[in-house]
């Protein structure tokens, strides 16, 4: 037998379940009238996925990246477009091009921009910048003196976004390694 508050066909286990109810039906109306948060309606979703080219995805993402794709497409009714990253290119620039050019394209008060990226990164610590990175290994194991791996500073990037009229969901689906000093 549980509780029964009066007016409600609802039968509640106990005296905690009724005071949940309340509050949530007290912060359902509270949100509903717009009190706290205006509400966000989005009349169109764009996704931008990045990803890396073949030679430097050690990972090999690019198959989820495409069935994700499909899944934003196909389930959500989302405009979803991937953006490759080219380490045979400078790949700070290129992709502040590719981002810039996407909210450029879709920089609308009632668009949701959602940003995913796969592949290898570096979150940082004090003072240190958030790394997106292609491969675990040097690019070219002939050149001992290349320290360099195919990397790019995410914080250059995340300004873009910063500017963009509308909101803006990143998401970063990567592995982390400690050896990417």
């Amino acid at each position: 037998m549980g509780a029964n508050t009066e007016g409600s066909s609802v039968h509640y286990q106990s005296e905690d379940e009724i005071d949940a109810s309340k509050r949530q039906i007290i912060f359902t109306n509270i949100m509903d009238k717009g009190r706290l948060v205006k509400s966000a309606t989005y009349k169109k979703v764009e996704v931008l996925m990045l990803c890396w080219a073949h030679s430097s995805d050690d990972m090999g993402t690019r198959g989820e990246v495409n069935d994700l794709k499909s899944v934003f497409e196909s389930t959500f009714g989302y405009h979803a477009v991937i953006g490759q990253l080219d380490s045979t290119k400078p790949l700070q620039t290129q992709v502040n091009r590719i981002v810039a050019e996407f909210v450029d394209e879709n920089n609308r008060p009632d668009t949701l921009l959602i940003v995913y990226y796969a592949g290898h990164g570096k979150p940082g610590g004090e003072n240190s910048h958030l790394e997106l990175i292609g491969q675990t290994s040097p690019n070219d194991p002939r050149d001992s003196d290349k320290k360099k791996r195919d990397r790019l500073v995410w914080d250059k990037t995340e300004d873009i976004l910063r500017e963009a009229g509308t909101d803006v969901l990143e998401i970063f689906d990567w592995q982390v390694f400690d050896l990417l000093q």
